[in-house]
């Protein structure tokens, strides 16, 4: 037998295959899809958190749940319902076992198109969040990771799913997603939440969101509530934040972008023309940023 005819039997990443040009794993994001290899990691480290969880490995605790197998129970019960649509009504004699339940999971891994395998994860992933007092960010930063290794085009970003790869754009939105000020918080969870939904396109709200949270850290800042974001920046200065020139400018200009005719919040927020998800993109992340910036020198001013 030549080495045309035979078959591969392994799937390594950055192995001495790759190294000679014979890719085996992804090299490219995967977007529409992901490959078998990927696949069989995502449902891998599925069952390493769920056992994790599930077989009492971790120390959180559910509210109001008195014994670990109730938890389980209420896990079987909720995917049974909730993502296979199936009856949670048992036969005498039967019990819920969420192993049994994790290879209707694993087919869906397997089989399911792409979205399918992500409504999976964030279904769990939300679940796991509402069930435990204490819950981290254990099973985001865990798929996040595989996610990066593996070349997948999306990340967790404040418990949802979004198609941002870049960790500084991710750490600039959690942060955002977690300042003390909740008309700010409020408005970029609900721009996290109209990028997240590749479903529902509605980048132009993700975009007012945005801004909105800019214009209410600055309404803040300068003490008035109905100062428009336009009005607050010049304001700025006067409460002690000072903020370069350029800076100012470049977001009176966002501001102008998102004001005018045919502009984001203008017309009830119908924008003329469509907007992609790379510019809802960037003006999540830039209006993040610029947030916790504006809090970061307003802190100063409050502490000293």
């Amino acid at each position: 037998m030549n080495n045309d005819q035979r078959k591969s039997m392994i799937n390594v990443r950055s192995c001495f295959s790759e190294s000679i040009g014979e890719y085996k794993c992804a090299m490219e994001m995967q977007y529409d899809d992901f490959d078998s290899r990927t696949r069989t990691l995502i449902s891998n480290k599925l069952y390493e958190i769920l056992e994790f969880y599930m077989d009492g490995k971790s120390s959180f605790f559910c509210p109001g749940i008195g014994s670990s197998d109730t938890l389980k129970e209420r896990f079987c019960k909720a995917l049974l319902s909730d993502v296979f649509n199936q009856s949670t009504v048992l036969e005498y004699g039967y019990s819920f076992d969420w192993r049994r339940v994790f290879t209707r999971i694993q087919m869906v891994i397997r089989n399911a198109p792409f979205n399918e395998v992500l409504d999976v994860l964030w279904y769990i992933n939300d679940w796991i969040g509402k069930s435990y007092y204490s819950y981290t960010t254990y099973f985001s930063e865990e798929f996040n990771k595989l996610f990066e290794t593996e070349y997948v085009g999306y990340r967790f970003v404040d418990g949802k799913i979004v198609a941002i790869t870049d960790k500084c754009e991710i750490e600039e939105i959690e942060q955002a997603c977690n300042v003390p000020y909740s008309g700010c918080k409020a408005h970029i969870e609900k721009a996290v939440g109209f990028l997240a939904d590749r479903e529902h396109k509605d980048y132009k709200n993700c975009i007012k969101e945005s801004i909105s949270a800019v214009e209410s850290i600055c309404q803040i800042i300068v003490g008035d509530d109905n100062a428009t974001l336009g009005g607050a920046l010049k304001k700025l200065k006067d409460n002690g934040i000072n903020i370069h020139a350029a800076m100012e400018s470049a977001f009176s200009k966002l501001y102008g972008y998102t004001s005018d005719e045919g502009g984001i919040r203008h017309a009830e927020g119908l924008f003329v023309r469509e907007v992609s998800f790379d510019e809802a993109k960037f003006m999540l992340v830039s209006c993040s940023a610029f947030v916790n910036y504006l809090i970061a020198e307003y802190s100063k001013i409050t502490k000293g």
